[in-house]
């Protein structure tokens, strides 16, 4: 689990990253993170929560629920992230259990601790790096959505006074390497903020020097000595009084250093090697950078592994030179490989990169654009490239070799007494590459591809992904204007969710923005909003993303390679399938093809950036690559293909959900619907289980695509939804079960399916009570009895009358549920239908309960227990001592109501059993342990 507090809080589900629903959850999550690794007395949780004065009286009680919640939004059933510290057998504390690379703000603190130490060693461009990587962590203010608490506030405090230092160390990292003028607004606004910080104005102060501005550097001090007198009658401190003395008599010390000059100087005079000669004061070869974006933004770590691979280079350059060796022939040149899908910045960031080191090689940087994705152009030949870097070093036209071989031997004979970088952007092939590397130890290259060249020897490989929320949000500042960006923050979130994060996405949308300044955030938003006109939105000038996935899709389509036209296919079709990713089984249904062609195929476009697999088991593709994928689905293959594949891996959903949900608990009495087609193999409860959680969205999905879709798909929607059922509602999935199932009773409405809309408004019930709305829970109820009787579906009658009689009990109708849970009892008993006796038995012993009839309640569940001991219905078994735990607990025994408890609680550690149930039966074992001074059994 991952946790950001720096802005509002969230936590990483695995696919997402989600906000916590009640204040009170969040505080408890807040509270537990601002004390990460250390135990909360139960005490103190409790005075956070409610204060000394406003705590309930149930507010112990009320503190074990929010844990057992919490505990189920982090999938920690067992206990083991949030960990009860316990006295005896009594719950002293709550301790959560983090690693610093799950928490934002751990992450955040150690990140400037190594900015710290880089400026401490005298290395101001890595500090700068982890420094700007640190501060790109935040989001906003700490904590902003979470009500506040004492500790709540005190540590986001302190984190605002971490974030300022923070600032002001990369501040002073970037005054070291000279980029005086690029901090110059920041300090304004900075000094502005927190007038009375004298760092600050000191750093404001160097660099309005450094930037030939001695009068307003004077003048900034001016400003804060006068403030300081009149607010707090004292002096400016004397470093600061020393630093304005410096400027006032010019000293030529405050200037930036030639850190290659000191370096130089310094091996000279004390026998220490020198560090790699920098920028040369004439310069020498080709200077072919393209020039930097201004608007780019982030990709701090990518950048901080580049740097890091040259300077290690360079470093063991000099102790190999200083061991005597001969300087470091052996050395292999440094090549650093970007991939990632089209438009993903890889360009950008090598050009970027390339600027920023270019001081390290004073004989020169060459550039080339291969070619290998850009629409309409063939990839360049090797051959042809060799000749203009050759040129471009000296050599005549008449003296470059024809023969790309002789011509390769040429470049590296040349190069291999340099300090070259060598930029291969837009690769199509390692083969395209090989030759154009160079192989002097003092030459580096940097190449990008859409395909990661993985044959490519010596390569350190970095894959681009899209940009985090945080530097997607950014960009948009560099390229609209960072007050058009923050008037309307939440259209410019909406508006890098729609780009999906992609910075060329992003860069149109902002060239459109930038082209109507006077146009509101909301237009763009509301027309990238339209899924089938969101790609024509994405195209100003000569920038495009359709154009720029085509270009990879096209490869596949001239089948160059056997499974070529596979992957193509494969490509579309998994653009019409609905969900966020799609697994093996289901894509070889959906294609209709062998497995391992579908493999083959699927790991085609992998390779090719179109598909991303982190663990070759689940695929996932880009939400505007999967609109392209969809819109050349819709060009490509008639309407009868599209809805037979997609009716194939619907069918596979809903036949392994089926067979999933039986397994989990097979007795249940459910509809069973034959399905014509594929369904993946599952061995046990436990595969059911896990196959299910992982799919779900993709089942939510699923649903939500058909349901909306004619016959037949529309009927496998249905019948989807009422699978769900018995895994959503024993989980308490509330939402999702509400949803799903008010979606498939309009379909079944539609499609006059009496039936399926019975079940599903009793599923749709189920969801109501979830969230306590019993009087909602009737209606659906007394609305599916009514189908039901016209039917003549006993089954279903039965099933109904049970939730009825529930329902009525929780409004306190229990008189009015006792006649309901009768008639049920003697259709049961008509019918033939012992499960369903099970059931009821144990409503009707609830109702009693509900009267003040404790015995009669006892009787019913005792019955209830044999009912499902003889079935084997092990949910009713742990209902049933459940509930006789309870009833005893009421009557003040709690030895015997301890006993039914223990014995309860081992059924719900099994899969498929109702999770939630377990928290309540360890609520319900409390108050007889404090009482009898003893623990619960095992957990």
């Amino acid at each position: 689990m991952r946790y950001r507090v720096l802005g509002a809080l969230e936590l990483w589900d695995g696919g997402r990253w989600i906000s916590l629903g009640p204040a009170k959850w969040r505080m408890l999550l807040a509270v537990l993170l601002c004390h990460a690794n250390r135990t909360v007395p139960t005490e103190r949780l409790m005075d956070e929560l409610w204060g000394e004065e406003g705590r309930p009286q149930s507010a112990g009680k009320l503190l074990q629920t929010y844990v057992s919640r919490l505990r189920q939004t982090l999938g920690d059933e067992s206990g083991e992230v949030l960990i009860t510290d316990k006295q005896g057998y009594k719950a002293h504390g709550y301790r959560l259990a983090v690693e610093a690379a799950e928490f934002d703000a751990h992450r955040f603190e150690q990140l400037v601790e190594e900015g710290r130490r880089g400026l401490d060693r005298d290395a101001p461009e890595a500090a700068a790096e982890r420094l700007r990587e640190a501060l790109g962590l935040w989001r906003g203010a700490p904590f902003q959505d979470v009500p506040p608490t004492p500790a709540v506030e005190a540590e986001a405090t302190r984190l605002e006074e971490c974030r300022l230092e923070a600032v002001d160390a990369r501040i002073e990292a970037d005054l070291r390497c000279g980029r005086h003028a690029s901090v110059l607004g920041e300090l304004e606004a900075l000094t502005a903020e927190h007038p009375f910080r004298e760092d600050l104005r000191g750093r404001q102060m160097l660099a309005l020097y450094r930037s030939g501005r001695q009068a307003d550097a004077l003048a900034a001090y001016r400003d804060l000595r006068g403030a300081l007198a009149d607010e707090l009658g004292v002096e400016p401190t004397p470093a600061l009084q020393r630093l304005h003395q410096r400027i006032l008599t010019a000293d030529e010390t405050l200037m930036p250093p030639e850190r290659a000059a000191e370096g130089a100087a310094a091996g000279a005079g004390s026998g220490t090697p020198a560090a790699p000669p920098r920028a040369a004061r004439t310069p020498r070869g080709p200077r072919q950078l393209p020039p930097a974006s201004p608007a780019f933004t982030g990709r701090h770590g990518e950048i901080a592994v580049i740097r890091t691979l040259i300077e290690e280079h360079d470093s063991s350059g000099a102790a190999a030179a200083d061991g005597g060796d001969g300087g470091a022939g052996g050395r292999p040149v440094v090549i650093a490989a970007i991939d990632g899908t089209g438009g993903v910045g890889k360009s950008s960031l090598v050009i970027h990169a390339a600027h920023q080191l270019a001081d390290r090689f004073p004989d020169g940087q060459l550039y080339v654009d291969l070619h290998g994705a850009t629409a309409g152009l063939t990839a360049l030949d090797p051959g042809e490239v060799l000749g203009r870097f050759l040129r471009a070093l000296g050599v005549d036209g008449s003296s470059v070799p024809s023969s790309t071989d002789e011509a390769s031997a040429q470049f590296r004979s040349l190069a291999a007494g340099r300090r070259l970088l060598v930029i291969l952007d837009n690769a199509a092939s390692v083969e395209q590459v090989r030759p154009l590397l160079p192989a002097g130890p003092g030459c580096s290259a940097l190449v990008t591809s859409r395909e990661m060249l993985t044959t490519l020897e010596g390569a350190t490989h970095l894959h681009l992904d899209v940009l985090p929320r945080d530097q997607a949000v950014a960009l948009l500042e560099r390229i609209v204007g960072a007050e058009r960006v923050r008037a309307e923050p939440e259209e410019a979130e909406a508006i890098t969710r729609l780009c999906g994060g992609l910075p060329l996405a992003l860069r149109i949308a902002g060239a459109r923005l930038a082209a109507r300044p006077g146009r509101p955030l909301r237009t763009l938003v509301t027309k990238l909003t339209d899924v089938r006109g969101r790609l024509d939105e994405l195209s100003f000038g000569d920038l495009a993303v359709r154009t720029s996935f085509q270009v990879s899709y096209d490869g596949f389509r001239e089948g160059r390679r056997s499974d070529d036209l596979d992957a193509a296919q494969a490509f579309r079709l998994l653009g019409a399938l609905p969900g966020p990713d799609v697994s093996l089984p289901v894509a070889t249904a959906l294609l209709g093809l062998s497995e391992s062609r579908t493999e083959s195929a699927l790991e085609r476009l992998v390779d090719a950036q179109l598909l991303e697999s982190p663990d070759s088991i689940r695929y996932h593709m880009h939400d505007l690559l999967r609109l392209f994928a969809s819109e050349r689905a819709e060009q490509e293959d008639s309407e009868a293909e599209r809805s037979a594949a997609v009716a194939r891996g619907l069918s596979c959903y809903l036949a392994t959900a089926q067979q999933a949900v039986t397994l989990l608990d097979p007795l249940r009495p459910r509809p069973e619907h034959a399905v014509d087609g594929a369904v993946v193999p599952l061995g046990d409860s436990a595969e059911a289980d896990a196959w299910l959680k992982a799919e779900l969205r993709n089942l939510l999905a699923a649903v939500a695509y058909a349901v909306e879709r004619p016959e037949p798909v529309a009927r496998l929607g249905v019948r989807l939804a009422q699978s769900l059922q018995w895994f959503l509602y024993p989980r308490a999935h509330a939402q999702d079960l509400q949803s799903v199932n008010e979606l498939a009773i309009q379909a079944a409405r539609r499609l006059g399916d009496l039936e399926s809309e019975a079940w599903l408004l009793d599923h749709l019930a189920g969801a109501h009570w979830l969230q306590r709305a019993y009087d909602d829970v009737r209606e659906c109820l007394e609305s599916a009895l009514e189908i039901w009787r016209e039917l003549g579906h006993h089954q279903g009658e039965l099933r109904t009358l049970c939730n009825l009689a529930d329902a009525l009990c929780e409004l306190g109708l229990h008189e009015e549920a006792i006649v309901v849970q009768k008639r049920q009892l003697t259709l049961a008993r008509e019918t033939g239908d012992p499960a369903a006796e099970v059931i009821g038995l144990g409503n009707l012993g609830r109702a009693h309960r509900g009267l003040g009839h404790p015995e009669e309640a006892l009787t019913c569940f005792r019955e209830s227990l044999e009912g499902a001991r003889r079935t084997g219905n092990i949910h009713h078994q742990g209902f049933a001592l459940y509930e006789m735990g309870i009833t005893y607990m009421e009557q003040g025994k709690f030895p015997e109501g301890r006993t039914h408890l223990d014995q309860a609680l081992p059924v719900w550690k099994r899969p498929g059993t109702y999770e939630s149930w377990r928290g309540h039966t360890w609520s319900g074992l409390f108050p007889a342990c404090m009482t009898l001074q003893i623990g619960p059994g095992p957990r």
